[in-house]
């Protein structure tokens, strides 16, 4: 029997190499370990996983009456970053994280947003869809967010549209006090104001502050000639005359 020649005996090794690695890679991340999707987005499974512990502690936070957004997400990443075989879920984890922290605000002292109870649910409603076959595409963390901006107060003055003067209370003229209340403010991108915290000023007038602040209504912030959500100081001046 004539013995092939060594370049051939070469050629059939490589071929049935390549041949052995393609077979490999047709069976597809089930069989093997897990790897994050060129698109971006983890795969599936791993997103199935996730989006279950997810509803999990979110569901346990209701029950519990958490009322902040770091207690949901604290507790979430404490959950295991492996699913039921062992094989790592990094990936999906940190999307569902940014999935949930995108549908959770931090709430302020003074909010006219939904309670955190009704975000939660609603995030509840959103994962179990997802869970149940919507496009990974849909998830919150591949579209924009809204940008928040800060401005100096000087600046917040000059967007002013609509004031309301401040009522001093029945104590609060009894007892003669004046002075500034400084409030932080959250103003929309429409121009509303959407959260409050009062940072220093008379404890008589900070009430009085916050109840006349809430109504004025500002012409919206541009970045890039487009509307913005900003953070600010507000300066409330109290000053009876006599």
């Amino acid at each position: 029997m004539l013995r092939p020649k060594a370049p051939l005996a070469s050629f059939i090794f490589l071929l049935a190499s390549f041949l052995a690695c393609q077979a490999g890679a047709s069976q597809g991340p089930e069989n093997g370990a897990q790897t994050s999707p060129s698109a971006g987005a983890p795969s599936r499974g791993s997103l199935v996983v996730e989006l279950n512990r997810a509803i999990t502690v979110l569901k346990r936070g209701l029950k519990d009456d958490w009322g902040t957004r770091d207690q949901y997400l604290a507790a979430f990443e404490k959950t295991p970053v492996t699913d039921l075989t062992g094989r790592p879920v990094t990936d999906a984890k940190r999307y569902v994280e940014c999935a949930m922290s995108a549908r959770l605000r931090i709430h302020k002292v003074w909010d006219e947003g939904p309670p955190i109870e009704e975000e939660v649910q609603s995030a509840i409603d959103e994962f179990v869809k997802w869970r149940g076959g919507h496009s990974i595409a849909r998830l919150p963390c591949f579209m924009p967010m809204p940008r928040t901006v800060e401005v100096s107060a000087g600046v917040a003055v000059s967007l002013l549209k609509t004031r309301v003067d401040p009522v001093y209370s029945t104590e609060a003229l009894k007892n003669q006090v004046s002075g500034v209340v400084a409030l932080h403010a959250t103003i929309g991108a429409t121009g509303r104001v959407k959260a409050l915290r009062v940072i220093s000023g008379p404890a008589l007038l900070q009430q009085a502050a916050l109840d006349c602040v809430r109504q004025w209504t500002y012409r919206p912030y541009l970045l890039n000639e487009r509307p913005v959500e900003v953070e600010t100081t507000v300066n409330v001046v109290f000053a009876q005359t006599h």
